[in-house]
């Protein structure tokens, strides 16, 4: 967000509405947590390659389903204990028929993750996080790194519990019956 595009409250920080209405003014992605907002870095291109494979073998299954996949520009909305966030997942996929607001989604089925150079981030807080939508029957931490492959899913029906990792082979999404190769995540095709 430009400076002075958002009004700032006494305590620093800004409300939903100003954040939502910046956002679509900003070129730059922001991050929204509790009034407090943050730019996001860049992604890098191994990261964006195994987001984008990912995204497209889920978009290409889906066609024709109700559900639908989002890449990193669709924001995704919590509300935990009173507080609000806006965070930009890499995959989200939503077959929720109303959720359907213009700027973000709420009630995601399946959300994964390219894990950052910050993997405590997307393996420990975002998934914290995560657990507490009630739409979200899976979610995924997938390594950017094609030396290190790893694909681990988290399920709700399994309580959570640590995921099944993949570092070859074959790995389910069984929220949307998608099955991939964990190999084929991290080519340049």
């Amino acid at each position: 967000m430009n400076e002075g595009s958002a009004a700032v409250n006494l305590t620093g920080t800004i409300t939903v509405q100003d954040y939502l209405d910046g956002e679509m003014r900003s070129e730059e992605r922001h991050e929204f947590r509790d009034g407090i907002v943050t730019a996001m870095a860049g992604a890098s291109r191994r990261h964006e390659r195994v987001s984008m494979n990912m995204s497209s073998r889920i978009f290409e299954h889906l066609r024709g389903m109700p559900c639908e996949v989002f890449k990193s520009d669709m924001k995704l909305r919590l509300e935990i204990y009173g507080r609000m966030f806006f965070l930009y997942p890499d995959i989200m996929v939503s077959c929720d028929p109303f959720d359907e607001d213009a700027q973000f989604l709420t009630a995601p089925t399946l959300i994964i993750e390219v894990l950052s150079e910050n993997e405590v981030r997307d393996r420990v807080e975002k998934f914290l996080m995560y657990q507490r939508i009630p739409s979200l029957e899976e979610y995924a931490v997938v390594s950017q790194w094609s030396d290190r492959p790893e694909v681990t899913v988290f399920r709700r029906a399994s309580g959570w519990e640590p995921g099944e990792t993949h570092t070859s082979g074959e790995v389910t999404f069984e929220s949307i019956g998608l099955t991939v190769s964990v190999e084929s995540l991290y080519r340049a095709e």
